[in-house]
């Protein structure tokens, strides 16, 4: 080796060392930022999972949603910021308390988790503890598109997904709206979804004008053609369920048959209140 290729040797090696320096730093910041953002991992922040109904078009109990939300200074419980903030560990410790309260009964028990909860190292093990304690319940995730990252890895996050259904998990959408962006958000996942909810609060026109990109009938076909469930929620009213009965949409959630409760109210075995 002459002295020139020693020098530009040591100037390639000077350089690949620099751009790793520097791509630690960044790396190492991006994650402390990451970690410093997570506020719901601070225990003294009173987290807590309620409960709401879902009924068949006979009225009859068929799951519950789990719903976090957070403790106030002012005692009301509300729906914390930056959910995807909250470690898969933490939910655990969450629903433990939870799932002593809820019926042993063969009905769906639905639990939202954000993106980088699911394709988190943890969620496998997360599905199968879940699966493992609510038996003989029927674990069911949702997931919300619109709250998701710009950037995403969907073979990750798809792989994750699969590999759950197969222990028996199913897959849901919740809250699918009426903007052509609803449906664009889920088209990649089509074949991994077994439920779609909507919610009619994205569906209620105050102004006859109004243009709708997409209607509840579209979702009707849309779940139809795919072999999904359609689940309507935000039913408030008598006119709302009509409307569910005209879709043929079987499971309803709403204020119609009760809102959000803290399951400690219930009676652990019988679900009464």
């Amino acid at each position: 080796m002459t002295l020139n290729q020693l020098e530009t040797f040591l100037l390639w090696i000077t350089l690949i060392l620099a751009v790793a320096f520097f791509a630690t730093i960044i790396i190492y910041y991006w994650y402390s930022r990451k970690n410093t953002n997570n506020y719901l991992e601070n225990s003294a922040i009173e987290l807590r999972y309620f409960i709401q109904k879902q009924v068949n078009y006979h009225g009859e109990l068929t799951g519950y949603e789990c719903l976090l939300r957070q403790h106030n200074v002012d005692g009301s419980w509300s729906l914390p910021q930056r959910l995807d903030s909250l470690p898969l560990q933490r939910v655990i410790f969450l629903l433990r308390t939870t799932f002593k309260a809820l019926p042993s009964t063969p009905i769906t028990l639905s639990i939202n988790l954000e993106y980088d909860q699911i394709i988190s190292p943890d969620f496998r093990y997360f599905v199968r503890w879940a699966i493992a304690n609510i038996d003989p319940m029927h674990l069911a995730i949702e997931y919300t598109p619109k709250y998701q990252p710009k950037r995403i890895n969907k073979w990750l996050f798809r792989r994750r997904i699969r590999q759950a259904r197969q222990y028996g998990m199913t897959f849901g959408i919740d809250n699918v709206g009426s903007s052509l962006s609803d449906l664009k958000s889920i088209e990649w996942l089509l074949p991994e979804i077994d439920v779609l909810k909507c919610s009619m609060r994205d569906f209620r026109k105050e102004d006859s004008s109004v243009w709708l990109d997409l209607n509840l009938q579209f979702w009707y076909k849309l779940s139809r053609e795919h072999h999904i469930n359609l689940i309507l929620m935000g039913v408030e009213n008598a006119e709302d369920e009509r409307l569910a009965e005209q879709l043929k949409i079987g499971i309803r959630q709403g204020y119609l048959f009760g809102r959000p409760i803290d399951p400690d109210m219930k009676e652990t075995k019988h679900g009464k209140k």
